[in-house]
């Protein structure tokens, strides 16, 4: 030690430790100074310039596990942990070289070689002349303040992170929310309007702006708002309602068909702060429901009729046919011994042509309910027998234009553009007085396009306003396989097509 150390007012002494405590001497005023340093609760420490300690009070004794006959003359590295030697020593190089206060927090190995961090304070000890001669320095423990510290720090990033992902996940419902087909409507426990998508306002036709405040009665039909209230008492009882259809009103006046869910919602105690409910446009659907129960309908009806026609039609000629032909077999079953071999032979011959007209008849009407060429030969060879069938019958003449390499399609496509082809010819001739028919058949690339003309002055589809069973028909088969249908009336006549895509 420095013979300088001598003229500071904390002189090198051993310490004392707390055994002597109580009712001690004070013989000078560096005496008291020193018992003042053991009863510091921080320890305090007092070096030579070159960093060697020349005094250490109780408390440092205690916080470190060195005794003062240990520390005294050894240097304040040796007590440092290793890592953070290179820190304290920078720290206190500017110290020395700046005058700025030293003031860190490393840690000190403790005498039974565990680590404790302390947080330390260190200023310049200089005589009368500005000569240094030491250094003052404290040092308080943190070892629990620095692991509670730690510990605040994990637990904040930790929430920090729950933050961001409950924030990523309300925007990802918020993006679901706006993006949503369906209407998205929460209110709170007042009935008032706390949120309005995107698909509300297409829905319904008023922006969110207007909405903010309002209660869902602005939507609800005078008629409905009695069961509007009752369900929404039930939802805030905690009851979840689930596809119920009703009506609502549009900001133009329009009554929409709806199909709602609606359901409370409930903070993490499980009380209910309010509602929302998921309103589904279902106008397309009933639309579709009311078209389908009107081509059922008619559907039965033209079954009917069709039954009717076919028993004209086998009374008519097939009956009044083979009535013939049981009064000539009679005939010949009961006069035959009497008949000339010519008059047999006459009866005979007109009994295998009268036969011959119940076969052909019979194949023909069993030929228009299902095809057989369709699927034993395709296509083409079934369209061409139904044009040379329908021109013999009608007398009107059908051209026919097929592509000459078209191949086979799948049963139900081949089947669906058949009886639209069937449908259109009957409608040229039940609607129209056009002499022909053209039947122009086009495959391109995915999609197959088959058009019926006529020249009739635009008369031979039913008005597409009220279409009958054969153009609803048309169209349902076409949509059952992803295909349309339309029809364009010219004074020149119409054209019915149809497209088809091509799996």
């Amino acid at each position: 030690m420095d013979s300088g150390a001598d003229d500071l007012s904390l002189t090198r002494v051993a310490g004392v430790r707390p055994r002597e405590r109580g009712s001690v001497p004070v013989n000078s005023e560096n005496e008291l100074l020193r018992h003042l340093a053991d009863l510091s609760p921080i320890g305090i420490i007092h070096t030579d310039r070159k960093g060697r300690f020349a005094h250490v009070n109780a408390r440092w004794c205690q916080m470190t596990g060195y005794t003062p006959d240990w520390a005294i003359g050894r240097e304040w590295e040796e007590v440092v942990h290793p890592e953070d030697v290179e820190g304290v020593r920078e720290t206190w190089a500017r110290m020395n070289e700046y005058g700025v206060p030293f003031s860190q927090e490393f840690r000190y190995m403790h005498a039974d070689g565990r680590a404790i961090w302390v947080c330390s304070e260190a200023m310049e000890l200089r005589d009368g002349q500005g000569r240094l001669n030491g250094y003052l320095a404290t040092a308080t423990e943190i070892t629990e303040v620095r692991r509670m510290r730690e510990e605040v720090q994990r637990c904040s990033a930790e929430l920090e992170a729950r933050v961001r992902e409950r924030l990523i996940e309300w925007e990802k419902m918020a993006m679901i929310v706006a993006a949503s087909a369906d209407a998205i409507i929460s209110c709170d426990m007042n009935g008032r309007i706390v949120s309005w998508n995107l698909a509300a306002e297409r829905i319904f036709g008023y922006i969110a702006e207007q909405m903010m405040g309002e209660t869902t009665m602005a939507i609800t039909p005078e008629d409905r708002r009695e069961e509007a209230e009752a369900i929404q008492h039930r939802v805030r009882k905690g009851e979840r309602i689930d596809h119920f259809e009703t009506l609502r009103l549009a900001r133009n006046g329009e009554l929409i068909d709806v199909a709602m869910s609606i359901f409370p919602l409930q903070d993490a105690s499980g009380v209910v702060t309010g509602t929302s409910a998921v309103i589904r446009d279902i106008r397309e659907q009933k639309a579709a429901e009311r078209r389908l129960r009107q081509l059922s309908g008619q559907l039965l009806r033209v079954q009917d009729e069709e039954r009717r026609r076919l028993a004209r039609e086998l009374h008519d000629s097939t009956a009044q046919t083979l009535a013939a032909l049981s009064v000539n077999l009679s005939l010949l079953s009961q006069h035959g011994d009497q008949l000339t071999l010519e008059k047999r032979a006459s009866l005979l011959n007109d009994s295998l042509t009268l036969a011959d007209g119940v076969g052909r008849a019979l194949r023909t009407h069993a030929y228009l309910l299902h095809p057989p060429l369709l699927e034993e030969c395709g296509l083409p060879a079934a369209l061409r027998w139904l044009a040379e069938g329908f021109s013999k019958r009608s007398g009107i003449t059908v051209d026919l234009d097929l592509p000459p390499n078209l191949g086979r399609f799948d049963s139900e496509r081949e089947l669906t553009l058949f009886r639209v082809v069937q449908e259109s010819l009957a409608n040229v001739h039940r609607h129209t007085k056009s002499p022909s028919a053209q039947i122009k058949l086009q495959q391109q690339f995915d999609e197959i396009t088959i058009e019926v003309r006529d020249e009739g002055g635009g008369e031979a589809a039913p008005n597409e306003e009220q279409p009958g069973v054969g153009i609803g028909g048309m169209r349902e088969r076409l949509a059952q396989v992803g295909g349309s249908l339309s029809i364009c009336l010219q004074p020149t006549g119409s054209v019915v097509r149809a497209r088809l895509p091509i799996l």
